[in-house]
């Protein structure tokens, strides 16, 4: 039987809001207090950062939550979070798709520790999560550092 359309992942956007059961435990294990990719909408901690605000721009202090744009970008937000995990410290927590087919992949991921995820994430509150591997990379003090795990 064939899946209609009504149960394919579909957006409008590369914004995603990140379900509240993936990051929920990652917001205590790692006390993050700054979203720096959200939306008035979507926010997950109280002081957070919209597109507006430029947060690429900006410096990221503490224990900061990222679930970047999907787009072409997405390596600038990743090394940003690596980045800013050397220069001011705290733990940087980030959902990404797995992209270990890239030199950035290659170059930056392998210095986070990497959960991946198994099956699909649904965002959005979507009926069907969306089938790109999905993994959560930490940064900074609390991350260990080459371990990997499901």
């Amino acid at each position: 039987m064939a899946l209609g359309k009504e149960y394919k992942f579909k957006s409008n956007s590369v914004e995603y809001s990140t379900p509240l059961k993936i990051v929920e435990p990652l917001i205590r294990e790692f006390y993050l207090t700054v979203d720096v990719c959200a939306s008035a909408s979507n926010y997950k901690t109280e002081k957070y950062w919209t597109k507006e605000d430029n947060s690429l721009q900006k410096d990221w202090y503490g224990n900061c939550w990222m679930n970047p744009p999907f787009d072409r970008n997405l390596n600038k937000w990743v090394r940003k979070a690596y980045n800013e995990s050397e220069k001011f410290g705290g733990t940087k927590v980030c959902l990404i798709p797995v992209r270990s087919n890239t030199k950035w992949w290659a170059e930056v991921c392998l210095k986070s520790e990497i959960r991946f995820i198994n099956g699909e994430v649904n965002f959005n509150d979507e009926k069907r999560g969306l089938w790109l591997p999905m993994c959560i990379i930490i940064f900074g003090e609390k991350a260990k550092i080459g371990t990997f795990s499901v």
